[in-house]
């Protein structure tokens, strides 16, 4: 193997490697050994049909630089060098250890962030990994129906991870004034809004914040920093922005949220076909399920809907909308305690505006 280009001195280029003035596109760089050409050519092809299953529903245009198809046998080119510094997300297979491909993974673990850098091996290679790469996002995949199956899954996830922290649009830095309250009593934390560093967060248009899912989430979340407040009356205008193809949306506000990572808490959602729904834990082993409340006619998911809700010793009090509903704690299923003030996204993207968090005495 040998080297015309030193990777620093291509980065170093005074001209930019590519300029891509397409706000929603993404590219890729797939580097994998050169022979069996067969079985390289259908790992892509499985691959390409990954990453445009994850992005063209979003509209996102989708390019691919191959390593074989850059460098000549033994030579790698100042274009991989450019690419690995550039491309939005890198996908290596170290399947029976090609030297090219491990030198440019070495590469790529020191320029670029974890999250960005894919590792594929399949499961049966003789070979193991020469060194520790667990802190990455190794997949491993197997040569069989269902082996394949499970891979396309996984990876989807995966990209979907990469493609979180991209900036599909990079608008100028300004001050953000959204309307938001917080009024606390005996709280020395900030009442800041926090989301999953994965999560899509983005300004749009009137100082409305979106945030939800970075392309395949079913789920995400923004809370109120860590602060957990057992009475508290929330009150948020919220709107989708943006849905999961073939999935069923929702977005609504847990109170008493005990954890980030699912609805652990009281959540009342709606759902687009304008049901409101109260998600419900029946008991101390996680049983759960979604009780209806009931319809709101003629409601417009892609308008403002305002949330208001309620928690204190009296009772859980919903309003969406002209919708009203209101149950004494006694008669809820399971109570929970002091947590946090989540506004969850389920299957989509929401904006959110004019925030009111006021804990009750």
């Amino acid at each position: 193997m040998s080297n015309s280009i030193w990777p620093f001195d291509s980065y170093q280029e005074p001209k930019p490697p590519i300029e891509d003035g397409s706000i929603g596109s993404i590219r890729y760089f797939v580097a994998c050994p050169f022979e069996p050409r067969q079985r390289w050519d259908d790992l892509f092809s499985l691959i390409e049909t990954v990453v445009r299953s994850v992005a063209t529903p979003f509209g996102l245009e989708v390019k691919c630089y191959r390593a074989d198809h850059i460098a000549s046998a033994g030579v790698i080119h100042s274009e991989i060098w450019r690419e690995l510094r550039t491309a939005d997300f890198l996908i290596f297979d170290v399947s029976g250890q090609n030297g090219n491909v491990m030198l440019e993974l070495g590469v790529a673990s020191a320029w670029r962030r974890k999250e960005h850098v894919i590792i594929l091996r399949d499961r049966n290679d003789e070979k193991p990994p020469p060194f520790d790469i667990n802190p990455a996002r190794r997949l491993e995949y197997e040569i069989s129906f269902s082996g394949i199956q499970k891979f396309m899954g996984d990876l989807g996830t995966t990209i979907g991870k990469a493609l979180a922290s991209i900036p599909f649009d990079t608008p100028a830095r300004r001050e953000v004034k959204l309307p938001f309250a917080a009024t606390l009593t005996d709280s020395i934390d900030s009442p800041e809004l926090y989301t999953e560093d994965i999560t899509h967060r983005r300004i749009l248009p009137n100082d409305c914040l979106e945030f939800g899912a970075p392309l395949n989430y079913r789920y995400s979340w923004m809370s109120l920093g860590d602060i957990r407040l057992a009475k508290v009356h929330v009150k948020v205008d919220m709107k989708m922005t943006m849905e999961v193809p073939n999935r069923d949306p929702y977005m609504g506000v847990m109170v008493r949220g005990q954890s980030y990572l699912g609805n652990c808490g009281h959540l009342a959602f709606v759902r687009k076909d304008g049901t409101v729904y109260l998600n419900e834990r029946e008991d101390d082993v996680g049983k759960w399920h979604d009780e209806d409340l009931g319809k709101i006619a003629d409601l417009n998911i892609k308008q403002f809907v305002h949330f208001d809700i309620r928690i204190d010793d009296n009772g859980l009090c919903i309003r969406v909308d002209g919708f009203s509903r209101r149950m004494a704690l006694s008669d809820l299923p399971y109570v929970f305690t002091a947590g946090r003030v989540l506004l969850i996204a389920g299957h989509c993207r929401i904006g959110i505006s004019n925030i009111e968090v006021t804990e009750l005495q």
